[in-house]
């Protein structure tokens, strides 16, 4: 990427910096020449190609190495909730929303709104309990529609996480160990480097807990968690210019839950009909299994100049959901099984003033699910590019991409459909630590065979008539860095239609025993709202060699309402009032906050993180309580994390490093899913090894 820096840009800054800063920060002195690079950070998720975050019309996260350092999680679902996005943890499942689009419930990647990727490919599952980051270099989340790059899915935004690749010079080794609460253990090792053209990287995370201790309701019984996750990167350098490699996923993780839906509050009314009392030990139980693996041939090539740009991509992988019960063999309870393959082809030209992609998509997912057997393809084609003027100051982007895709379930019909999308933006620079943006973006989702056909009248009736889903957003935003502030706002508004829902339907025939169902589609919905976050530096504000940094982050949904007057959700205390504003499951309020310190002298290292969030309605599929959506309330939960060099074995010799954290330090009640709550007050003590 080529910055120019002309008698434009610098009568710019000499006129027009002053005057910015004193209009925003009320008179403050005119420090510009000290600005921080955060708008220059290189991102490749919000075009499929690389580019500098300055150039992004819309709102993109990007959590770095120090971030995920940092923090107490394990596992990308656990940081992010740091960055204060809703996250619903129920056993081995872990779920994100963005702007309230995200499926909550369903794991499988083809069903799901928010497009998860690995290195920016399809791996066949949105489950981030899964994902670990004993390997991740860093995580670029895009907020709201990505349809045009990615196609069906994002919907309401992509988590792409990137994974560290070894560098000639940069060889490093860490390995941790510890252990905590609940019989907790936990291990990372992490390697890479490079060497005569060939460079690897490798890194594993391993945690095994027994039956969590929760705030409110005690021990709750069958509730251990065993995880591992690793990812290993191979490549060959044939020249500076072109690479060919090959890299290898695995997230293998196995847990125990009572065998209903009713979590810790309650077991369903057969269950308590044979006297089961909740969350007791005695109660029937079932052991659950989640894995997926994945694997990528990869080549990337440019010439010397890096003009021209090209890479392919080709993966194939699995994902398995299967649960049994205790004391019979593995596969005499029930298997979902889908295979996933993936090609990707692109190539692109990044001028000084032009920038072209084109590329072509083609993934497949043979599924098995319940005994139904299904496959669903799409091919996409696309074109984005980037047209930058005013010294690089102001860009304008677009982008077009064209679907086709099949659902077919073994012996029946195909259903085929089509879909075209678009985007618009635009990003402005009057200064260089300031970014105006604006965009326009589209999203869809097609419908699963499952959803279309049914489950063979298990539970869900078929519906061949059900629509894809369409979201269509506006936002305006700005970003700031600018010495030792770095912060963003942006207001977002999406008309979402056809948002596809499983609901009761009551002239179905189904035999799974639990009522029948349809997936049927709600005709308009509506989602608005405001994000913004803040960090400032205070000891690079006084040229201090430590670092005191406060940070928060915030995402209001101030518009969430169902628009569709055919259809409505029932209230628990009034199952009778046709509510048609509610969308259950999503939260008026997601907010993180904290303090990250860092004091080179004292060798120390502390963050104190705080995740906030709000009412949404929700539903109880216990016995405890009548059917239907009621409004839960919103809490908070705090982690701290502090570590502290023990050991510098200088030289080659490398450093030892004690770690430890305190989860939900306030002991308070965590229950983003209601019968489903994260722990209580928690600890983890750990060594960790760097080479």
């Amino acid at each position: 990427m080529r910055h120019h820096y002309s008698q434009f840009q610098k009568q710019v800054k000499k006129r027009l910096i002053p005057l910015a800063i004193a209009a925003i920060g009320g008179g403050v002195a005119p420090l510009w020449a000290q600005t921080a690079d955060t708008l220059d950070t290189i991102v490749v998720t919000a075009s499929r190609a690389q580019e500098a975050k300055r150039e992004v019309s819309g709102n993109v996260t990007v959590i770095t190495q120090n971030d995920i350092e940092a923090s107490t999680a394990s596992t990308v679902a656990d940081i992010i909730v740091e960055q204060g996005f809703n996250v619903v943890t129920t056993g081995d499942t872990s779920n994100v929303q963005i702007r309230g689009f995200g499926n909550l419930s369903m794991t499988t990647e083809y069903e799901n709104t928010v497009l998860i990727l690995l290195n920016g490919r399809r791996t066949g599952t949105s489950n981030l309990a899964v994902m670990g980051l004993g390997n991740v270099e860093r995580i670029e989340i895009v907020r709201g529609p990505s349809a045009v790059q990615y196609g069906s899915s994002a919907l309401g935004g992509v988590i792409n996480i990137i994974t560290r690749r070894g560098k000639e010079g940069q060889s490093f080794l860490s390995a941790e160990a510890g252990i905590g609460s609940d019989h907790l253990t936990r291990e990372k090792l992490a390697f890479a480097g490079a060497k005569n053209g060939f460079d690897f990287a490798f890194g594993a995370t391993n945690y095994k807990r027994d039956d969590m201790t929760t705030s409110k309701f005690g021990r709750w019984h069958h509730s251990s968690v065993h995880d591992t996750m690793a990812n290993l990167d191979l490549g060959y350098s044939l020249d500076k210019y072109n690479r060919v490699g090959i890299s290898h996923n695995l997230g293998d993780i196995k847990s125990d839950l009572v065998a209903t839906n009713g979590g810790i509050r309650g077991e369903a009314a057969a269950v308590w009909s044979a006297g089961y009392p909740s969350n007791d030990r005695d109660n029937p139980y079932r052991h659950y299994r989640k894995k997926t693996k994945n694997t990528a041939l990869t080549y990337t090539g440019s010439t010397p100049d890096r003009n021209y740009e090209w890479s392919t991509t080709y993966s194939f992988g699995d994902y398995d959901q299967i649960y049994w019960d205790p004391g019979q063999p593995r596969f005499s309870g029930s298997r979902s099984h889908v295979d996933t393959r993936f090609f990707n082809a692109q190539g692109g030209y990044n001028g000084s003033l032009v920038s072209l992609s084109v590329g072509l998509d083609r993934y497949e997912y043979d599924i098995d699910a319940y005994d139904v057997e299904s496959t669903m393809e799409d091919i996409g084609g696309y074109a984005t590019g980037k047209l930058r003027l005013l010294d690089e100051r102001l860009i304008f982007s677009a982008g077009v991409r064209h679907d086709r895709y099949t659902n077919k379930l073994k012996g029946d019909s195909s259903h085929k459909d089509r879909q075209t999308t678009g985007s618009v933006g635009v990003a402005f620079l009057p200064v260089e630590w300031l970014k105006l943006r604006a965009n326009y973006a589209e999203g869809f989702k097609m419908p699963s065979p499952s959803q279309v056909a049914g489950d063979g009248a298990i539970y869900y009736s078929p519906n061949p008539g059900l629509k894809p889903e369409k979201s269509k957003t506006y936002e305006f935003g700005g970003d700031v860095s600018w010495r030792y502030v770095d912060a963003s706002l942006t207001w977002f508004h999406s008309d979402w239609e056809n948002k596809i829902i499983g609901l009761s339907y009551p002239g179905g025939v189904c035999s799974g025993g639990y009522g029948c169902y349809q997936y049927q589609n709600l005709k308009k919905a509506e989602i608005a709202g405001v994000e913004s976050s803040l960090r400032v530096d205070l000891g690079k504000a006084f040229n201090k060699s430590w670092s005191l940094a406060p940070y928060a982050s915030l995402t209001w949904l101030g518009t969430r309402k169902n628009k569709d007057p055919n259809q409505y959700f029932a209230l628990w205390s009034d199952p009778a009032n046709r509510n048609k504003k509610v969308l259950p499951n999503t939260p008026e309020w997601m907010a993180s906050f904290g303090v990250d310190y860092a004091h080179p002298g004292y060798k120390i290292k502390s963050r104190i993180n705080a995740n906030h969030y709000g009412e949404r309605y929700t539903n109880n599929y216990g016995a405890t309580r009548p059917s239907g959506y009621f409004k839960k309330g919103g809490g908070t939960v705090t982690n701290l994390s502090l570590e502290k060099e023990l050991v510098d074995l200088s030289g080659p010799s490398g450093t030892l490093t004690l770690r430890t954290e305190i989860i939900n330090l306030f002991d308070t009640a965590n229950e983003m899913y209601w019968g489903y709550p994260g722990p209580g007050r928690s600890f983890y003590v750990g060594l960790r090894y760097d080479y």
